[in-house]
């Protein structure tokens, strides 16, 4: 189960990412600068020559103005082509405007690929380009301010438009939406197993230590900020971002946090600080929350030492004063039909929940803990009408989901991805074996409309395939980037009306290229765990 959701007590998936991150943290002695996964030691830092523009495919191989790093090579940016051995967008340069060669007149600028006489109204005049500071990656707020490697212009700010978090090697990965290429991984929290984001801050929700750390979107490898969110065991699992308030659920200390931005005191990030707090009640486990009007709704997992009696349901919590949250009561969800297979014992514990603007949906994962929390049931989600609190299920087909595990309001349809039935080997760090019905689901006026299986790209059983898990997701540019917490890869999938289109992965021959190659593989341990994404905002 990705992002280590569930009590240790409740399941043993749970245990896999405790030990995943032993390892990360005990794997090596203290001998000078020692590098997690996929990283190398150039001038006294971890660098990765895979992607970093200053040490491409070896140390000081230092990419020209205007390249980016790919698979170790240099080569030019998205958006740009080489003209007379430089990078140049033909789209603004005065020397090569429209196509290589094409000079415009002296005093001339070049706009959209054709040379003029001045520049559009909102546009920025640098040198001889008409930009917009706003987007233009090689002008990035100011003429001349270039964005490095891949990342966009976000009103007028450098930063990567996804970022991944490797929970197994402790490292963040920025990926540009649309190019779909990859940024440097950078080092970064001691167990991050969640993301978001705010004015083009990531946010990461670190298990280790408690603690909300920050870094600025564009500068993924340096903390900017922290700040406490309880003890060392807490598991804080979910993060919320509603301006100007934080909220953040810890499934061990089962607590709803709620921080507010005060400027840049803190430190030099967003300035938040906790003004308040609720406990939702021991052994409620919560696992997420979405926010429909002044109520969060938060589902409670439980655990196995209480039975799960305090979980299967969905907490309310008034935030209408957000620094005063206050439990309002929960919503049981047993009295859904889980239509559990063969007649068999199954709960739906509750995963994940998002609300659109009529309704709360809940990702019941539908298991069955006597029997290893395999699923014992299709995966469903649970449509909660807000203002009365009746329910009601989904049954988004077992062909197509088990183990309902994220879900996400995309437009006026509802993007699920589906854990599926994974089997595990303990003594083999807990690597997939065999996985069935991963993938995602597309949901449209409450029925299933499309579904993309995940597929590896080799073999099952194969030597050296590893299986993919889905895991978490963010939506960026009308694209899915899934995470895999097995073999730490990103599948980009494009959302239609009504469709699921792979761009880049392994199902279809039409995908534009593989999986993204996302966190890398220790050969240490065989399991690489992206456990989760978010877009910037």
């Amino acid at each position: 189960m990705p992002r280590a959701p569930r009590p240790l007590e409740s399941t043993p998936l749970a245990l896999l990412s405790v030990s995943l991150l032993a390892l990360v943290l005990t794997g090596c002695p203290d001998e000078g600068v020692v590098c997690t996964a996929g990283l190398t030691v150039c001038e006294g830092t971890c660098v990765d020559l895979r992607g970093d523009t200053a040490h491409c495919g070896a140390c000081g191989n230092t990419c020209s103005t205007g390249e980016v790093c790919q698979d170790s090579v240099c080569g030019c940016r998205a958006g740009t082509e080489s003209c007379d051995g430089a990078c140049v967008d033909t789209a603004t340069n005065v020397a090569h405007c429209g196509t290589c060669g094409t000079a415009c007149a002296t005093g001339q600028v070049c706009e959209a690929g054709a040379c003029r006489e001045g520049c559009s109204e909102g546009l920025l005049r640098c040198g001889g380009a008409c930009v917009d500071a706003r987007t233009d990656v090689l002008n990035c707020g100011a003429c001349g301010v270039a964005c490095p490697d891949v990342q966009s212009c976000h009103a007028g700010r450098c930063a990567y438009d996804v970022v991944t978090a490797c929970f197994t090697n402790g490292q963040l990965v920025g990926i540009q939406a649309g190019t779909d290429q990859l940024g440097p991984r950078r080092e970064f929290g001691a167990g991050v197993q969640s993301l978001a984001s705010w004015d083009g801050f990531v946010l990461a929700a670190d298990m280790t230590n408690g603690k909300l750390l920050q870094a600025a979107g564009g500068n993924l490898g340096t903390l900017v900020e922290e700040d406490s969110l309880g003890v060392v065991s807490g598991s804080p699992n979910d993060i919320l971002v509603d301006p100007p308030y934080v909220y953040v659920v810890d499934s061990v200390n089962n607590t709803l946090q709620v921080l507010k931005r005060e400027g840049t005191a803190q430190g030099n990030g967003l300035g938040l600080r906790t003004v308040g707090q609720v406990n939702l009640g021991a052994n409620t486990s919560p696992q997420a929350l979405a926010r429909f009007g002044d109520t969060l709704f938060i589902p409670l997992f439980g655990t196995a030492s209480s039975n799960f009696q305090h979980g299967n349901a969905v907490a309310r919590v008034d935030i209408s004063n957000p620094e005063q949250p206050r439990k309002v009561d929960t919503l049981s969800l047993t009295g859904l039909d889980l239509k559990p297979f063969g007649g068999g014992p199954v709960m739906p514990l509750p995963y994940s929940v998002t609300a659109t603007r009529s309704a709360v949906y809940v990702a019941l994962t539908n298991l069955n803990p006597a029997n290893d929390y395999r699923p014992n049931g299709p995966g469903m989600l649970a449509r909660i009408d807000p203002s009365t609190g009746a329910m009601s299920a989904i049954d988004l087909g077992a062909e197509r989901c088990l183990n309902a595990g994220y879900v996400e309001a995309v437009g006026d349809q509802l993007v699920v991805a589906c854990i599926g039935e994974a089997l595990y080997d303990p003594e083999n760090g807990y690597i997939a074996t065999s996985v069935r019905s991963t993938g995602l689901v597309l949901v449209k006026d409450d029925t299933v409309v499309a579904s993309y299986a995940l597929n590896p790209g080799c073999q099952p059983g194969a030597p050296g395939c590893v299986l993919s898990v889905a895991s978490r997701f963010a939506v960026a540019k009308g694209s899915v980037y899934l995470a895999d917490t097995n073999a730490g890869r990103v599948f980009v999938v494009e959302v239609g009306d009504g469709r699921l289109t792979e761009r880049r992965g392994y199902s279809t021959p039409e995908a534009k290229g593989p999986a993204l190659e996302a966190c890398p593989l220790d050969p240490r341990r065989p399991v690489s765990n992206a456990i989760d994404v978010t877009a910037l905002h």
